[in-house]
């Protein structure tokens, strides 16, 4: 089938019938209607993929390269919201994008199902919109033929699903097989759960509006045929999730969320001898000073400042003054110069000591969670970003919240059930599912 024409609409002219198609067939805004000036770059653009991947009715790899790729912009703003189609189109749309000199935002804005799972992937940041989706599962296909060509259809669709699933392992961790027991079980993800998972990096929050700022691009929207027609007659169809094992996460169980399995170093693995030895000191150090026993760094940090300041001034007294010492300060007592700068140096040792103490302390939270699975070890270093600027209960116990269970941290997890077959959803929109 020979490309389709490339035309844009003049500014403020209707839209011709032909262009009624899925969800918008052009983006609203000048950029959308009017063709860009030659050697004119923007800062930025906002790429609309609300649509199948592929196929006859859906966004092409080739369309998708004739409208994205030569953007001249330094940011790329992908807003997906596909259940998916066929996956070498996805893969081809993902590599497009990885490849592109402009950083990358992905933000999944309903669904991303699929095909459109793949290519959420691509993205430098991957964003879930509030109340999004995320699917994924082995690939799919219809084949003809003796039993010969059945088997190579069914080596052409491992491979095929092996290769998703790389690119799954390569943005959460974990391994292909693990994501390939993850994806026979056809998964579905919350929001919060697909960052948790790791396929994702956050949440959007609720007051992220007004971002689509830059020039706006609907890959394929920008033609004119009788299949533009053809997609707004199919439209409500486009989103039918019957075809799926599960139709939505609602009807879907928990996910599974395999994380990389190289253990994290653990406290247990630290010496209690090292750690109860840090410290003690300071027990030394209070009674010294006088001051309370379980006074902090800062308090005896101020006494013994207090008191070499005290010290200091008596050694510049005369000779022929009186050696009656100082009043000093209740709850304090004269210091020894030497004794004191071993005091000081003590003192440092324990903020040290204490610094390092609470850094462990972290990493034995972070890592308890690892170990059951509450979350994945690739979300460990800003788990412990998060808690140290957090100090107190706060990260603490959004922490201790999270279910556990919910990342596999053995061997593989998966189904041991009969092989199960699905027609393609294409297949399905015009011969009719089969009995």
């Amino acid at each position: 089938m020979p490309d389709r024409p490339r035309l844009r609409a003049a500014a403020g002219a209707p839209r011709p019938w032909y262009r009624v198609g899925p969800v918008l067939a052009l983006a609203e805004g000048q950029a959308a209607t009017e063709e860009a000036e030659p050697g004119t770059a923007s800062s930025s653009a906002d790429v609309y993929l609300f649509d199948t991947i592929g196929g006859w009715f859906g966004v092409t790899a080739d369309a998708f390269v004739r409208d994205v790729a030569t953007l001249d912009v330094d940011r790329i703003v992908l807003h997906l919201n596909s259940p998916g189609g066929d996956a070498s189109e996805g893969v081809t749309i993902a590599n497009m994008l990885r490849a592109h000199r402009a950083q990358v935002e992905v933000r999944v804005d309903g669904l991303a199902a699929s095909a459109a799972s793949v290519i959420a992937m691509a993205g430098d940041e991957v964003v879930m919109g509030i109340g999004s989706q995320l699917m994924v599962h082995d690939a799919w296909g219809v084949a003809i033929g003796n039993a010969a060509e059945m088997a190579q259809a069914q080596r052409m669709l491992d491979s095929t699903s092996d290769a998703l699933a790389s690119t799954y392992a390569a943005k959460a961790g974990g391994t292909t097989e693990q994501w390939r027991e993850v994806m026979r079980a056809e998964t579905w993800y919350t929001a919060d759960e697909a960052v948790a998972a790791g396929l994702a990096d956050r949440v959007a929050a609720a007051d992220e509006t007004g971002t689509a700022a830059g020039e706006q691009i609907t890959p394929g929207g920008s033609s004119g045929s009788f299949w533009d027609m053809w997609d707004s007659l199919a439209a409500p169809d486009r989103f039918d999730l019957s075809a799926f094992t599960y139709a939505g996460r609602d009807r879907a169980p928990a996910p599974a969320m395999p994380g990389r399995t190289t253990p994290a170093a653990s406290a247990a693995g630290r010496s209690t001898t090292e750690r109860s030895g840090l410290v003690p000191f300071l027990d030394d150090v209070r009674q010294r000073l006088g001051v309370a026993a379980n006074a902090d760094e800062t308090t005896v940090l101020a006494a013994l400042e207090e008191a070499l300041d005290e010290r200091a001034d008596g050694d510049d007294e005369d000779d022929d003054e009186t050696n009656t010492p100082a009043q000093l300060p209740e709850g304090v007592e004269p210091v020894d110069s030497q004794a004191l700068a071993q005091l000081r140096r003590d003192a440092e040792l324990g903020r040290q000591a204490h610094a390092r103490q609470e850094r462990e302390d972290r990493e034995a939270l972070v890592d308890a969670a690892i170990a059951d699975g509450r979350i994945a070890p690739a979300s460990r270093a800003a788990w412990l970003t998060n808690l140290e600027a957090d100090p107190g209960t706060g990260a603490r116990d959004t922490l201790a919240s999270l279910q556990k269970g919910l990342i596999p941290v053995g061997p593989p997890v998966g189904h041991n059930g009969g092989a199960e077959t699905s027609v393609d959803p294409l297949y399905a929109s015009i011969f009719g599912s089969e009995a």
